[in-house]
């Protein structure tokens, strides 16, 4: 981690700490969040829009948009990593693993606003792109970005969590985020506001 000279340590959150375990507990309500949504959203989508479309090649247009949820953790990843790249112009820390992954910048201290702009831009952006496919694609092409719109949503739950510790730290402090911990840091001679 970047030491950060004249500033002190005044919150972190660790999402990955066994004992608070906050990680699981955001995957599992997105998992749930995410096959729920998908499975009436389906439904609906083809019970409204699409009734008399064969249901076998909408079978395989379900199966398309599930295996577009697959690689959508490591593209959701690659976003945060493009915002951080535009904030401050300096080159991010991507880990990839199995059906896992998380972008850091362990070197690169954020203000609150910048640190907003990251942890929130993949939310955005996936939205702002995949809203529009979901509404002027024909209706049984629907679930291709319908699926990972879920997961966008839902998937952005653990970012929308570190953005409100963040923002509840006073006015002048500075972040640092190492991918699944993030640390606020106030300089040593400023009173907490």
């Amino acid at each position: 981690m970047k030491k950060v000279y004249d500033y002190k340590a005044i919150q972190r959150l660790d999402l990955s700490d066994p004992k608070f375990k906050m990680l699981n507990k955001l995957n599992i309500f997105a998992l749930i969040s995410i096959t729920a949504s998908c499975v009436v959203g389906i439904i609906l989508n083809y019970c409204l829009r699409i009734l008399g479309f064969p249901g076998g090649m909408y079978f395989v247009y379900i199966l398309c948009g599930a295996a577009l949820c697959l690689i959508y953790p490591y593209v959701h990843e690659f976003a945060h990593a493009f915002a951080i790249i535009i904030s401050s112009f300096k080159k991010p820390y991507i880990k990839y693993g199995k059906f896992a992954a998380y972008c850091g910048s362990p070197n690169i201290i954020f203000t609150k606003a910048q640190y907003f702009f990251v942890a929130s831009f993949p939310f955005v952006f996936y939205c702002a792109l995949l809203i529009p496919l979901c509404v002027l694609l024909p209706a049984e092409f629907f679930v291709l970005p319908f699926m990972p719109l879920m997961y966008n949503v839902f998937g952005s739950v653990a970012d929308f969590f570190m953005i409100r510790h963040v923002l509840s730290a006073p006015k002048r402090g500075v972040v640092v985020d190492c991918g699944t911990d993030v640390v606020v840091y106030l300089p040593l001679n400023i009173n907490r506001d």
